[in-house]
């Protein structure tokens, strides 16, 4: 929708010379036009342009104004290039002299993507009226929508016109399926999701849009959109899971470098020194804010610094912060774009109140009270008024509203972070043990359960003080090393020269004159504790991969080491290899000299160490209470372990092995053993919350049973142990055709399932179609290919009220398929 396609079919009297020019220069001009609309069609824009800019020279040396429709090309030709100041002009000279609603609509959606509301201030009024014009066509209509949701999100103005739209939509989304091109329906839902975040509305609310959206544009091939899709997702999914959120960003970026558009690519960048800082990698996420601005500069376009001011608030470098909101400031307020000016005002005054200067936040206060309730900046003003309180020591009043604000489902994990992070400071000031092991836990789950790793140095940094004011002084000194460790990583020097001087101050409790042995026996202690508390930390964990990233995290935190492996025996047949790194992403791996290590620890029954190709590996079994290996964990390192490393990595695994066998039993009880897919109690359980999910948030849900046609002959004919190959392929092809967040199980025998979380009927239809067209394509042999029947269920089609409903329409609709003669899809819906 925001790129709607440019009307082609041009009349010849409007872009050829007159009737005395040349008829070569007609051809000429005609071959150019038709030249620049094919490369443009294609997506290659260079080419497009230098086209079109041949086009121009021609009416300027014939001394005559290029056609409307010539000048809407060149605009769109310019605006993908990435040249949008450019386009701009282009499109605002178009409108004021033709009152073209084409032009309007791509300055509108530049202006956004710019966040330049300057012109869009000017012509507010001409939007709305036209908008309320009763002889708009829908889509235009939804385009004006559209703009103007930005608009008076981006500026602060009356958000009642987004709420709106998102109750059109659930009226009349089938209407709009039916009338709307598919492009411009993709863009709809991507708009829809924008807005809502634009006003806090939380992931599960707007989610259904964009996987809508990611499931059309991937169905019908509509690479530039998807490529937004994907980075809206990854944005999204830093609610959820920070890890998550990088592929989709990854891939959004990969998609706009593939393109050549060098201005996602730059918002692609910006979204990524997001997913580093919250991990705490902020080094990565300093050189991506520069990569950012440098590729904004090379293409006229505004690089959004505000996320750079929010990773200098969060490593306590205010200088850096305060000079860029300094530049900021008058840069906003001339292009009018309200929003970003306020977030900077409320980090620079977010700033004074850190820096504890009270008589300047005394001073301030009002003024942005008044602000904040001016731009209707709820949380913000929420946010500032409890960290004005601590302040001013009105712990009381500071925790009645971080508690409230906690409650409210639709607050974002950042807002989260920083009312936790008040209410610890405000229960410790006020000696409120209870209220702070409570909330320090859920902190930590936060955190831990979000991603947000670069705020762990907050949770030990508050559990030290808490402990140092109760005298706990060796659980104080754990914490607080490992605050200054983490502080260290995040490149927050303030924070990590103050836990040294924490420190300090706790030897000097413990021991007045420190000797040698004391100071050996409360290094012990201090080492004991961390020990339990990396014990408690793989204990929380539930699912194998989460187990494997724990124990990652704390054997960087502990050693010095390269990479870690992790190697499951499920049973004879199964075997697994996680790489996990320092980031706690993971990936199943297999290379030659991974595996001749994990060989040699399983022959000797030992922990092992040897060199192979250059590298140095460690390999520490994990024993079954029968004494069985039942795990590897594979240390690769460019030097060899320290003996009080080796040591430490065999108590630590000791103490965990019944955690590690536990896991590793669950995989066995979750996942079928020759397909590799969730079984039966597993994916019924999914289905079940996914169901549930749909009455919480109305969302779609829809339901794909899947049986290979005459599998029996297979088997006699072929073999089972060729049967059990041919079953093996097809799970993975039902897996390459779904995505990621799709839930593939084996129902039993030949019968595979999928569930389609966030998915509509017609969208399903087409999934059920790609599943059977890829299916067809695997061979048994040379003469016979494989079939498949397919039952389609979805939950806005066919009303089941329970989940066992949705699991029986689409088993009948299998049948119905079987019965149809095979080889095809049949959707209960359609059934007579």
């Amino acid at each position: 929708m925001h790129d709607a396609n440019l009307k082609e079919n041009v009349k010849s009297k409007e872009i050829l010379p007159r009737n005395e020019e040349t008829c070569q220069e007609k051809n000429v001009l005609a071959s150019l036009l038709s030249e620049a609309k094919g490369n443009f069609r294609a997506s290659l824009f260079s080419e497009a342009k230098r086209s079109m800019e041949s086009v121009l020279v021609m009416y300027k040396n014939a001394d005559r104004e290029p056609p409307v429709s010539v000048q809407l090309l060149y605009g769109n030709t310019i605006e993908k290039t990435g040249n949008l100041k450019q386009a701009l002009t282009i499109f605002n000279e178009q409108y004021r002299k033709h009152s073209s609603m084409y032009a309007l609509i791509r300055l509108g959606y530049i202006s956004i993507n710019l966040r330049d509301l300057s012109l869009l201030k000017q012509y507010e009024t001409a939007c709305l009226e036209r908008l309320n014009a009763p002889s708009i066509s829908l889509s235009d209509k939804l385009h004006l929508q559209v703009i103007l949701g930005y608009y008076f999100s981006y500026s602060g103005q009356d958000a009642s016109l987004v709420h709106e739209m998102v109750e059109y939509h659930k009226v009349n989304s089938m209407l709009l399926r039916e009338k709307l091109k598919v492009e411009d329906y993709i863009r709809w839902l991507y708009h829809l999701h924008i807005l809502q975040l634009l006003n806090n509305r939380c992931w599960e609310e707007r989610a259904p849009f964009i996987y809508e959206a990611e499931s059309l544009a991937e169905q019908y091939n509509q690479t530039a959109i998807l490529m937004n899709i994907y980075n809206l997702m990854g944005i999204g999914l830093l609610e959820e899971n920070v890890i998550k959120a990088k592929e989709y960003m990854l891939k959004s970026r990969d998609l706009a470098i593939k393109l050549g558009n060098k201005q996602h690519e730059m918002v692609a960048n910006t979204n990524l020194l997001m997913f580093y800082q919250y991990l705490g990698d902020t080094s990565h996420a300093i050189e991506l804010a520069e990569k950012a601005k440098a590729i904004g500069q090379a293409i006229n376009s505004n690089f959004n610094e505000i996320n750079l001011v929010k990773l200098y608030y969060l490593i306590e470098d205010y200088p850096q912060a305060l000079k860029l909101i300094d530049e900021l400031k008058p840069k906003m307020r001339r292009i009018n774009l309200t929003i970003t000016r306020v977030d900077a005002l409320v980090f620079q005054y977010k700033i004074i109140l850190r820096q504890k200067d009270v008589k300047k936040a005394k001073r301030l206060w009002p003024f942005m009270e008044k602000m904040c309730k001016k731009h209707k900046d709820k949380m913000n003003l929420l946010l500032l008024s409890c960290q004005y309180f601590v302040l001013l020591n009105q712990y009381d009043r500071a925790i009645s509203i971080a508690t409230k604000c906690l409650e409210d489902k639709n607050i974002s994990v950042e807002f989260k972070i920083e009312f936790s992070m008040i209410l610890l400071e405000s229960f410790i000031k006020l000696d409120q043990e209870e209220a702070f092991l409570k909330y320090v836990q859920s902190f930590e789950s936060l955190v831990y359960n979000k991603g947000y790793f670069g705020y762990l140095c907050y949770v030990y940094y508050y559990k030290g003080l808490f402990y140092l004011k109760n005298k706990s002084y060796i659980q104080a000194r754990v914490y607080f090393i490992r605050a200054k460790n983490y502080f260290t990583k995040v490149n927050n020097l303030l924070k990590r020269n103050e836990m040294e001087r924490s420190i300090e101050t706790i030897d000097q409790l413990l021991v007045e004159i420190p000797s040698n042995k004391q100071l050996e026996m409360m290094n012990l202690l201090t080492n004991n504790e961390i020990m339990f508390d990396s014990i408690r930390l793989v204990h929380s964990a539930k699912y194998l991969g989460d187990v494997c990233k724990n124990i990652t995290k704390v054997l960087h935190e502990n050693m010095v080491l390269d990479d870690v492996y992790f190697h499951f025996i499920i049973d004879r047949k199964r075997t697994k290899t996680l790489y996990i790194s320092d980031k706690l992403q993971s990936e199943e791996t297999t290379n030659e000299e991974v595996d001749t290590a994990l060989r040699k620890v399983i022959q000797e029954k030992k922990v092992s160490h040897f060199k192979y190709d250059n590298a140095c590996f460690h390999g520490f079994p994990i024993f079954s209470d029968e004494k069985e290996v039942i795990s590897i964990v594979l240390i690769k390192n460019h030097s060899v372990l320290s003996e009080e490393s080796s040591y430490y990595m065999e108590q630590f695994l000791n103490f965990i092995s019944p955690k590690i066998e536990n896991v590793v039993y669950n995989e066995l009880v979750h996942v079928d053993g020759l397909t590799n897919l969730y079984n039966r109690n597993f994916f019924m359980k999914r289905l079940e919350e996914e169901f549930q999910k749909t009455a919480d948030f109305q969302n779609d849900l829809s339901f794909i049973m899947i049986d290979i046609d005459d599998f029996r002959l297979v088997n006699n004919q072929f073999g089972h142990a060729e049967g059990d190959r041919i079953l093996e392929n097809v799970a993975k092809t039902i897996q390459q055709s779904v995505r990621s967040g799709d839930i593939v199980g084996r129902y039993g025998g030949e019968e595979l399932i999928v569930i389609l979380p966030n998915t509509y009927s017609e969208i399903a239809k087409g999934v059920a179609h790609r599943i059977l067209n890829e299916i067809r394509k695997i061979h048994v042999n040379e003469s016979y290919l494989l079939t498949a029947s397919i039952g389609v269920s979805s939950i806005d089609q066919d009303n089941s009220l329970t989940f066992q409903e949705l699991i029986e329409k689409a088993d009948l609709s299998e049948r119905y398929a079987k019965e149809q003669g095979k080889n095809r899809v049949c959707c209960y819906w359609e059934i007579d």
